[in-house]
């Protein structure tokens, strides 16, 4: 009796400390200094958006890519993703024209982002959207740092 007790514990104790999480801790990021004029003229044409119009377009469709996925609309998902992966393929050579030497550790960080956004389409993932979402107010506040 004592033993199923003591194994009853131990595997109480194991479920408790063995789970594992990824924490991310919020910093102060400046607000969107896009207008609404501004916001929908980037939305037209990304191709020659800003570097800070296509980060205000990253944000925005990871914010909306996560709330789609979470309420399980993937037509939705789709195509915030889409808008995502175009945002990107504009947004990368302006970083690394810009900040030259710092640029591979910049777009590594926004490429994680990037692939949880996928995945959380991809592979139905709403916890990946979610962290894309946390991840990405972290990798742009290094964009302005």
């Amino acid at each position: 009796m004592s033993r199923v007790r003591l194994a009853a514990i131990l595997l109480g104790v194991a479920a408790l400390t063995s789970g594992c999480a990824t924490e991310v801790i919020e910093i102060d990021a400046s607000p969107s200094t896009l207008s609404a004029a501004e916001a929908a003229a980037v939305s037209a044409d990304l191709s020659t958006a800003t570097l800070d119009e296509l980060t205000q377009v990253l944000s925005e469709e990871v914010t909306a890519l996560s709330r789609a996925t979470f309420n399980s609309d993937r037509d939705e998902a789709r195509q915030h993703l889409d808008r995502i992966n175009e945002a990107w393929s504009f947004a990368e050579p302006l970083i690394v024209e810009k900040y030259g030497e710092l640029a591979d550790q910049l777009t590594y960080d926004l490429r994680r982002v990037i692939e949880l956004a996928r995945s959380s389409v991809e592979r139905n993932r709403p916890a990946d959207a979610d962290k894309a979402k946390s991840f990405l107010r972290l990798a742009l506040a290094s964009l302005n740092a």
